[in-house]
């Protein structure tokens, strides 16, 4: 499907431009990417990879990344990828623990003994990786009629058309990266300018000069954009800016549109299911909601939890190379506690699983992260359970804010806003809120940080 639609487009305009590498303008054609698919999978074959077999890449943004995932369509294979920075014990646990037979990274491709694979649906393609909750990773198999639904929903809701630009610097290897990167190319042909960095100066340089249109990011590449003085200029070709991969704060939003005049969109979803609502209007943060549902998608409320109806909803879980566990067909319930307004906008309000007990009483973090957010000064903040033995948990704030905001200012608000079992027994004042590739606030680091940071 997915191969298919890629090779009509390369048929119908083989010179168009798939993918520019940002830093030196070198353009990789369309028909250049389906040459290079086709030697990836040459290579595969003669490794002894065959249809059905489980293979994991790992690669940066780059026509190699797009070209082994091609390769792989073409040969029928599942694809497990891995984030371009990991570090090799835990590439090589990844590949133990979900036995997969190869691994394709810039040293080639390095095959492994396995053991006969069986346990995943026939039209399984794409695992995209996430935690489990024993510490182990834990797969979302998804088919491709997933990945070209999940791009249709996002492409008619966003108006991405197939003359656009994409900026590429979110990860490829990330289900947000995916989906809004490499599946619109494949499926409609909308173009990649290729970066590896969130640099904001080389973000705005790239944009500008190779006229990217559309601009999928993270809130802490937004965070940086705010920050950057007036005369380091503006973005002049961007029409759409989007945020997804965790929460972007309000005051990010609203220092983001005060600086360059444009909103940014906020773009929810999860890996289970793809897309799920979108922010038609942009500076729906600010609102304090995410958007109304994507076109193709039915969200409803099942005791407070988002439940998603769609042909982009995966198609299980992979826990382990023996053990997959299938979802229920088109319907996936998340871990989001929301409440739909009566215009349809949808209000994440908290996730059942960050829930606080502290001394057998649950605390919503998002309730007192909105208190401390309300003082002036404060930028960022992190609310989260950090263990206290017999009492559970204790709660905690982690907080980015400017030199006159202290510690004991935070908990006279709170004490003044909320009850006494949702004030922060713990407040830390620091300098960045630590975040993985996806935007993704590190909990374990927070938790180990001391409170003189």
């Amino acid at each position: 499907m997915l191969l298919q639609r890629f090779r009509s487009l390369a048929a119908s305009d083989p010179e168009a431009p798939a993918l520019t590498e940002g830093a030196t303008g070198a353009v990789t054609t369309r028909s250049a990417l389906i040459g290079l698919a086709s030697d990836t999978a040459k290579k595969l074959s003669h490794a002894g990879v065959e249809g059905g077999d489980l293979i994991a890449i790992q690669l940066p943004n780059s026509p190699e990344f797009v070209a082994s995932w091609l390769a792989a369509l073409e040969l029928s294979l599942v694809v497990i990828p891995i984030d371009r920075d990991a570090p090799q014990n835990e590439v090589s646990s990844i590949l133990g623990h979900f036995d997969a037979c190869a691994l394709v990274s810039k040293s080639g491709i390095q095959v492994r003994e396995t053991r006969q694979r069986s346990i995943l649906p026939r039209d399984a393609r794409l695992v995209k990786l996430t935690s489990g909750s024993t510490g182990k990773p834990k797969g979302i198999v998804t088919s491709a009629a997933n990945l070209a639904a999940d791009a249709a929903h996002i492409c008619s809701t966003m108006g991405i058309l197939p003359g656009d630009i994409n900026l590429g610097a979110i990860p490829f290897s990330h289900s947000y990266g995916f989906s809004n990167l490499v599946s619109p190319l494949l499926t409609q042909g909308t173009a990649i300018v290729i970066s590896n960095d969130y640099l904001p100066l080389s973000i705005l340089d790239l944009c500008n000069r190779h006229r990217c249109t559309v601009m999928p990011g993270i809130p802490m590449m937004f965070d940086h954009l705010a920050s950057m003085r007036d005369d380091d200029g503006s973005f002049t070709s961007v029409r759409t800016f989007l945020s997804a991969g965790a929460p972007l704060p309000a005051t990010t939003s609203r220092r983001f549109r005060e600086r360059f005049g444009i909103p940014i969109h906020t773009f929810y979803g999860c890996s289970e299911c793809g897309g799920i609502s979108y922010d038609r209007a942009g500076a729906a943060v600010e609102r304090g909601t995410a958007g109304t549902a994507m076109d193709g998608v039915q969200v409803s409320l099942e005791q407070t939890r988002v439940t998603v109806t769609s042909d982009a909803v995966a198609l299980g879980y992979l826990h382990d190379a023996e053990t997959f566990e299938p979802f229920t067909r088109q319907t996936f319930t998340t871990d989001d506690l929301a409440e739909i307004r009566s215009d349809g906008e949808i209000e994440i309000i908290g996730r059942s699983s960050e829930l606080i007990n502290t001394a057998g009483k649950k605390v919503n973090p998002r309730e007192i992260e909105e208190v401390i957010l309300q003082i002036e000064g404060v930028r960022q903040v992190k609310v989260y359970g950090e263990p206290a033995g017999a009492r559970g948990e204790v709660v905690a704030a982690a907080v980015v804010a400017s030199p006159e905001v202290t510690r004991e200012m935070i908990r006279d608000h709170c004490r003044a806003h909320l009850s006494l079992n949702k004030v922060p027994r713990i407040v830390k004042l620091i300098e960045s809120i630590p975040v993985d590739e996806r935007g993704k606030v590190k909990r374990a680091a927070l938790i180990g940080l001391g409170l003189s940071s």
